[in-house]
């Protein structure tokens, strides 16, 4: 009642609330109070201020002064399920198979929230199967259709079609079982689009709906088991969780579980009796038609329903409807057509990587798991003083997200002075930022906290016991390059960074990469914990999106300002390109102004986008849309932007000097070049441009192997490296 009144206020003062005035500022942050309260519940937003949750073994959590300025915007998920309100027939055609038909109906009634209706075609069960539907019906008030004699699915199917009235129908094989929000998230996928006529789940035996993998080690289609201790209740919710909601549009969907607009049938009837009487390769005909007849097919990346194979045919009797169908299908249709939906199943991007990111889910899951039971409660408070986006300051972000799902109590040490730079970089931001003017305010928060890590080198300094007390609290500092190398040798700075790495006696050292660790173990003598590298997979995926133009759409990140990142030698391998190739290619570049000198010298010397520094938001979208991703820099410690541009279905070509060997393997994933080379790298590039094939090899298998480099494993080591492998009720 509350917070509709509040909602109410919402609309109400909005209109009169311009903006840039304080009336304006005001609303703003009583909107965004109003949308946490929304997302997450009043008293657990309330909750959330001070920590994940309250502990029967308290312990208070850091003050925070009164001058200190505390941020935390919630970031409100883009793909949010609300219940469906208009009324879906559901039907369940049965033959038999009586344990498998209980279980269905029983996770229909459980999992399903109306409006519905059920309708249940008996397709000449014996006596024992349908004296249960009989019953069961009557009790559920369903609508109960009974053939005396076995007429097949097609025909069983097309009965209870046409006693369907609603303005959507499912068909729900009576070997499935259903899970929460599984209608809900069938209905929103087709609701995305007025254009999409059939919606169908991802499932673990539903061919080329199936994931994580679609054959098994003989050639057959997968039956996927259920990982670890897993059970499928988690498995659903994990699926909804993570899934981006990018709705692929496919060629074919398996009917186990079939979601088809009214209109459809409307427009093209119901399936082919004639052809398909006996069943198997009646949806496949129906897709046909209805994709001839302009309709779109679609999978909800976001829905997970279980099956198990029909028990109601024999193996041998499958495989014979199955080999009849198909003969069927190609005298009808053609063979091109299914040898093209065999190719797009077997390589589209957005595909490949639904299927990757369900193989890897379990394993997140896990690690989150045994972070909580280890390390909920500690406390971690990141010195991350910056006002620009970059690399290192992405990855602490994802990852201090990695610790909150944890239960770990994460924040970040920022300067007032760069507050305003930083909101601007990271606007959807979910971990608190603390603001301070300098080591006497972090002084004051530092007690409160288990672990103090610096991020950059001239931090080390600030966290020292020396400067700011607490001798007891953890040091950390998390190293992402060779800092030494940014100056000149010789230099102040140089002479800091170098003495960083040794500053404070027992502070645990964490880096990226095997070849991070040794280059600094080898310059100062001090060794590093490597905690691996990681990658947003929640932000960076493939859209399935199709350019107009069809030319070969290549990226790169400018940084003029940083020469080992070779700007220039970018510029005139992409200016290269680009008068060689002409309109095949097209060229965008991101992280660099408009009006620098760099740009402006190289302006009209060739055609490119420009997008210049832009949020995470929009880099994500850009690397959705680029098929190769060039970054020739002299090295890369590790090579984030590369990872993101992999994870987001780019090919990459890659220094193979510096640590980006952790991820990318040549020729498989990746390409490595020398970038000392000039003609190595034009080479490089002129090559995957040439070869689609190989272009599109490295593609996949990089949205494969990826997936592998979460940030929640690397969360779970960097607390490893922290505070050792102790459980949390052992610290209590």
């Amino acid at each position: 009642m509350l917070l509709s009144v509040v909602r109410a206020f919402r609309r109400l003062s909005k209109p009169v609330c311009p903006k840039n005035t304080l009336r304006g500022h005001v609303w703003l942050a009583f909107d965004r109070f109003v949308q946490t309260w929304e997302n997450r519940g009043f008293a657990r937003s309330v909750v959330s201020a001070w920590g994940r949750r309250i502990r029967p073994l308290y312990r208070p959590y850091s003050r925070v002064p009164d001058n200190l300025f505390v941020s935390r915007s919630i970031r409100t998920h883009n793909h949010r399920i609300g219940p469906h309100t208009e009324r879906v027939d559901i039907v369940v055609c049965v033959h038999d198979a009586l344990e498998d038909v209980r279980n269905c109906l029983s996770s229909v009634v459980r999992h399903t929230r109306p409006p519905y209706g059920l309708i249940i075609v008996d397709d000449g069960s014996g006596p024992e199967t349908s004296e249960f539907l009989a019953a069961w019906s009557r009790e559920q008030g369903a609508n109960l259709l009974r053939h005396d004699i076995a007429r097949g699915y097609t025909c069983a199917a097309n009965a209870g079609l046409r006693a369907s009235t609603a303005g959507k129908v499912v068909l729900l094989n009576s070997d499935t079982l259903v899970t929460p929000l599984w209608l809900d998230r069938l209905v929103a996928c087709a609701d995305s689009s007025k254009n999409i006529g059939m919606v169908g789940p991802l499932s673990n035996a539903a061919s080329w709906q199936s994931v994580p993998q679609v054959f098994d080690a003989a050639g057959d289609w997968k039956e996927n088991d259920l990982p670890g201790t897993c059970d499928l209740r988690t498995m659903a919710v994990l699926i909804g969780k993570s899934a981006a909601g990018v709705y692929p549009r496919v060629p074919f969907l398996n009917g186990f579980c079939l979601l088809v607009k009214r209109e459809v049938l409307d427009n093209i009837g119901v399936f082919d009796e004639e052809n398909f009487g006996a069943g198997y390769g009646e949806e496949n005909d129906y897709a046909v038609r209805a994709r001839k007849a302009g309709w779109m097919l679609a999978i909800a990346d976001d829905a997970y329903v279980w099956h198990r194979q029909s028990r109601s045919y024999s193996h041998e009797r499958r495989k014979q409807l199955s080999s009849r169908a198909q003969e069927k299908l190609v005298s009808l249709h053609g063979e091109a057509v299914f040898e093209a939906g065999t190719g797009f199943y077997n390589s589209d991007l957005s595909i490949l990587s639904i299927r990757a990111r369900a193989g890897a889910l379990w394993e997140r899951s896990e690690c989150v798991r045994e972070g909580m039971r280890k390390y909920e409660g500690r406390r971690i408070l990141f010195v991350l003083p910056t006002s620009r986006p970059g690399g290192g300051s992405h990855v602490i972000v994802q990852e201090a997200r990695a610790l909150q799902r944890m239960g770990v109590d994460v924040r970040l040490f920022n300067l007032s002075m760069n507050k305003e730079g930083f909101q601007r970089a990271y606007p959807e931001i979910t971990v608190p930022i603390l603001y301070g003017h300098g080591l006497d305010d972090l002084a004051r928060l530092v007690p409160g906290f288990d672990a103090v890590v610096a991020t950059l080198y001239s931090s080390v300094d600030w966290i020292a016991p020396e400067r700011i007390g607490s001798p007891d609290v953890v040091r950390g500092y998390y190293i992402q390059d060779y800092e030494p190398w940014f100056f000149e040798a010789g230099s102040t700075q140089f002479d800091e960074a170098v003495a960083s790495y040794s500053r404070i006696p027992g502070m645990v050292r964490l880096t990226k990469t095997e070849w991070n660790r040794r280059v600094v173990l080898e310059q100062t003598g001090q060794d590093c914990a490597v905690v691996g590298p990681s990658v947003d997979l929640d932000a960076f995926y493939p859209r399935q999106q199709r350019k107009a133009s069809g030319a070969l759409a290549i990226s790169a990140m400018i940084r003029p300002e940083t020469s080992r990142r070779s700007p220039e030698l970018t510029m005139r391998v992409l200016q290269a390109v680009s008068k060689l190739y002409g309109q095949r290619v097209e060229v965008t570049l991101f992280g660099c102004e408009r009006d620098t000198p760099l740009c402006k010298r190289f302006k009209g010397s060739f055609p490119y986008n420009n997008l210049g520094v832009i949020t995470r938001t929009d880099l994500a979208d850009a690397l959705s849309r680029t098929d190769l991703f060039v970054d020739l820099s002299a090295y890369q410690a590790m090579g984030m932007t590369a990872m993101e541009a992999m994870a987001s279905g780019a090919a990459v070509i890659l220094p193979q000097t510096g640590g980006a060997s952790s991820f990318a393997k040549h020729g498989e994933n990746a390409w490595m070049v020398d970038t000392a080379s000039e003609s190595h790298c034009h080479d490089a590039v002129k090559e995957l441009v040439n070869d689609p094939g190989k272009l599109q090899a490295l593609r996949a298998k990089a949205l494969a192997d990826i997936c592998k480099h979460h940030p929640e494993s690397v969360a779970l080591r960097i607390l490893g490296a922290l505070f050792g492998d102790v459980a949390t009720e052992e610290r209590h």
